[in-house]
């Protein structure tokens, strides 16, 4: 029960808490006010708009009407809804400049929520013994716990800050198959909501499937899903286990995703849709029953041009409308298209499909049919999760109980309602089934005509011995490119196959089948080499973000960056047209962020005298950038300061504005990298707003804090990173940092440790600690931290003098003198070292 997953993109727009309206001096529009409100509170959302249209001379007083919009903006922030100041202009140009001024005065009175305060286990919360973590993130935890008012029972109790509205959504939902919410309880002095649910046992679905994983899919049983729960100490009993475990592995899939596509109707009949289905939000329970859980991003269906609050979901199992809908929240702009009941059902089918042995993203027409990946899936059960994953919603099954219907009558054996029964030999399987007697009269008589045919199969021996070594071929081929991703073997074998095949009379299908798999496996050789280009591209912009924020990169560390951006930004318009062909979400921001490290460090190196032909380079460097990927306010802002540095003039047009989280987290980085933590602080301010639980706009907020002083919110800041990363090692180091400027050393030698473990090479780390333990007088912990820094590349006179002052500690004056000694060979200049030597020389 993930309280926030790592994959989960979320993107909200802020709406704190307004005062309520002042009472309006005119008794009609008080009226009209209260019956505004007591409206809202039952659920219709009435607009100002429908009070004017009845009263139309309060248009001719805009003192009265503006208390009446007024009244509306209360509303929205106290029921979750966005204020947008254009989108209310828009609706009342007439009082544009009173609306701008209004909500700016209305601003002064917000107040920012505190952060949660978390407890941990062992502590006692409002009655609940928390003993074990069961999950965190940036937006809450979740805890096994005991109930001592009740028996000791276990439960699991869910912290979150009093802003989420996730017990109103679970408090609605009371079905077989979803996990119920208990009691919710407000702690309002530590801005913590407990949300008590049942404990269940039992693993999610993902951690089923990764420990099936070995398991080729013709062994898996039913069984299997219940031997992974007894492998972890579960003896599954109840009425779902003997249910499980006489079926087969994929009707045990579809058995699940039937119950769980009748629990997402449910939800979708009260108005509620989840967003955010994968395997890890699927429960297998103790007792073999799937449930779901994490309500935590759902919410009412989305209609054209609305702005939500926010709205969230995980790649790959959202569909394109969702993911449509993510984006345009994130810029700021309204919802392109409508998201409704049909996307959780594309996110089930995705589910299904992984489970199943297909590969996520599904693309459409490139993706290869499930029954060819797994054997043990008919092509009708193939059909069904394709129509869950279509790209139009129009495709889709219309409704959760559509296809909760189709894989029930797939159990069942009868034909199925949603999609063709395209496979004759399917529905003759499904037919014998139904129909035993019947089909041993047909048995008979298929005997008789075999016994006949019999006659002929000596001619067509070695036709059919040819023609099955095509087919396997065929299947050997797919099976090397998109199973195993041996590309050039799979080539190979299908092209034997094809010449083969070539020389065979009436085998056009034949023939047509290896053109197509052949086509097939080229194609998706290209897009696994794209993909691969795009990871890289990601991974290095990752640690080029991490390295902005460093005040100083040796000379051999920065070199080997500035050739590594190079490289990919001399393959510019190859890598534009990979992703323009195959979205890759943020690709183009990678990109330009290396163009600019790359530009930023050349102009570093420049030596005296060239520093104008490197602004120059810079200056072309942004008009290809813009040429490629649009006009934007990080490449405004660079070319400006460039040309003023080269003392040309400033163009005519005005700055562009920042319309992006990533533009305002860039300008963000480069202000707090000329030292402007003023300007840094705002673009990280207005970053955050689109990217509450961001990591970079977290990360650099973190560094700002510890520049200006402040390490209190610095850690505050990488908590939120550690919570949104949590394997990102410079996190951890710099929330150490801020702890040892706070005097609380045994967190910051935790988080250093910490980030040793996932980082190995993170000299400053061990550098750091083992200070720490030297403070502590931990002499043999400090003296093995700094020689791992050494090690990874430490400034040898820093790591050499430490450990003079490690081994001084401990009198031992032969082994001081001989680190000063080294220590003064690194950095002839060291003035500590040469003191402590000559106080040394003088005993």
């Amino acid at each position: 029960m993930n309280p926030a997953d790592d994959t989960t993109f979320q993107c909200r727009t802020p709406a704190a808490p307004l005062p309520a309206a002042a009472p309006a001096e005119d008794p009609l529009v008080a009226e009209l006010a209260e019956e505004m409100g007591r409206r809202w509170r039952q659920g219709d959302h009435v607009l100002t708009e429908a009070f004017l249209e009845r009263r139309p001379e309060l248009r001719r007083r805009p003192a009265d009407a503006l208390g009446l919009i007024y009244e509306e903006v209360c509303l929205r922030q106290q029921h979750g809804l966005p204020v947008v100041v254009e989108e209310l202009c828009g609706r009342f140009p007439q009082w544009g400049a009173q609306l701008e001024l209004m909500l700016e005065c209305h601003e002064l009175f917000e107040a920012p929520a505190a952060a949660p305060d978390f407890p941990r286990a062992g502590d006692t919360v409002a009655g609940y013994q928390l003993l074990s973590p069961l999950g965190a993130g940036a937006g809450g935890r979740v805890f096994l716990a005991r109930q001592p008012t009740l028996a000791d029972r276990p439960v699991v109790v869910k912290l979150t800050s009093l802003q989420g509205h996730e017990h109103l959504r679970l408090a609605r939902l009371q079905h077989t198959y979803i996990v119920p919410l208990y009691t919710a309880h407000d702690e309002p002095a530590r801005n913590l909501r407990l949300l008590c649910m049942p404990y269940f046992g039992g693993a999610a679905l993902d951690q089923v499937l990764r420990s099936l994983a070995d398991s080729p899919y013709g062994q898996r049983t039913g069984d299997s899903l219940l031997g992974v729960l007894r492998d972890a100490g579960v003896q599954p009993a109840g009425p779902a286990e003997p249910v499980l475990r006489r079926l087969s592995y994929v009707q045990a899939l579809c058995w699940i995703g039937a119950c769980l596509a009748e629990a997402l109707d449910y939800a979708h009949e009260g108005g509620l849709l989840h967003l955010d289905l994968k395997p890890s939000n699927v429960l297998i329970a103790a007792d073999g029953q799937p449930m779901l859980l994490d309500f935590h991003l759902a919410r009412a269906p989305l209609r054209p041009g609305e702005r939500p609050e926010g709205i969230g979901g995980t790649y790959g199992y959202m569909p394109p409308e969702q993911e449509a809908a993510l984006a345009a929240v994130g810029r700021g702009d309204p919802v392109p298209a409508a998201v409704d009941h049909r996307a959780d059902v594309f996110g089930l089918g995705a589910v299904l499909y992984e489970a199943l042995g297909g590969q996520l993203p599904f693309v459409p027409r490139q993706s290869a049919p499930l029954y060819r990946r797994n054997g043990q899936v008919s092509v009708g059960l193939s059909d069904i999760l394709e129509k869950c994953l279509a790209p139009h919603p129009a495709d889709r099954y219309p409704t959760a109980a559509a296809l909760a219907e189709d894989l029930r009558r797939h159990l069942a054996d009868q034909p199925l309602a949603g999609v063709r029964n395209r496979s004759w030999a399917e529905r003759l399987g499904k037919w014998r089934r139904r129909r035993p007697a019947a089909f041993r009269t047909l048995l008979l008589l298929a005997v008789l005509v075999g016994a006949l045919a019999a006659l002929a199969t000596g001619a067509l021996s070695h036709w059919n011995h040819v023609v099955l070594d095509i087919r396997r071929a065929l299947e050997e081929g797919h099976q090397l490119w998109a199973k195993e991703g041996r590309y050039e073997q799979a080539l190979g074998q299908l092209r034997h196959g094809l010449q083969v095949a070539q020389s065979l009379p009436f085998q056009d299908d034949l023939r047509e089948r290896l053109d197509e798999e052949i086509g097939r496996a080229i194609e998706a050789q290209a897009v696994a080499q794209r993909r691969e280009q795009v990871r890289q591209l990601h991974a290095l912009a990752e640690q080029v973000r991490v390295l902005a924020g460093a005040e100083a990169l040796p000379a051999g560390q920065r070199a080997a960056l500035e050739a590594r951006c190079r490289e990919f930004w001399d393959r510019r318009r190859q890598i534009r047209d990979w992703f323009a062909a195959s979205p890759a979400p943020g690709a183009a921001e990678d990109l330009i962020d290396l163009a600019l490290f790359a530009a930023e460090l050349r102009l570093r190196a420049a030596p005296r005298g060239q520093e104008a032909t490197a602004r120059r380079q810079y200056l072309a460097d942004l008009d290809e950038a813009e040429a490629l990927f649009g006009p934007g306010a990080v490449l405004d802002r660079q070319r400006r300061q460039q040309r003023r540095a080269l003392g040309l003039p400033a163009p005519e047009s005005p700055p562009v504005p920042a319309r992006t989280a990533w533009e305002h987290f860039t300008l963000g980085r480069l202000a707090l990298q000329e030292g402007d933590l003023a300007a840094a602080q705002e673009h990280l301010r207005q970053a955050r707003r689109t990217l509450r639980d961001g990591f970079w706009p977290n990360y650099y907020s973190g560094l700002c804090a510890d520049r200006a002083g402040q390490p209190d919110l610095a850690v505050a800041a990488f908590g939120v990173c550690i919570g949104a990363q949590p394997r990102a090692a410079a996190a951890y180091h710099n929330r150490a940092l801020a702890y040892t400027a706070l005097g609380r050393r045994d967190e910051a030698v935790d988080d250093y440790s910490r980030a040793l473990e996932l980082d190995p090479s993170l000299a400053a780390s061990a550098l750091n600690r083992g200070m720490l333990r030297y403070e502590a007088k931990d002499y043999a912990g400090a003296e093995a931290d700094l020689r791992r820094a050494l090690e990874a590349g430490a400034d040898p006179a820093a790591a050499h003098y430490d450990l003079a002052l490690v081994y001084h500690a401990q009198a031992d004056d032969a082994r001081t003198r001989a680190e000063l000694r080294a220590a003064l060979a690194a950095a002839p200049g060291h003035a500590d070292a040469r003191r402590l030597l000559d106080r040394l020389g003088a005993r």
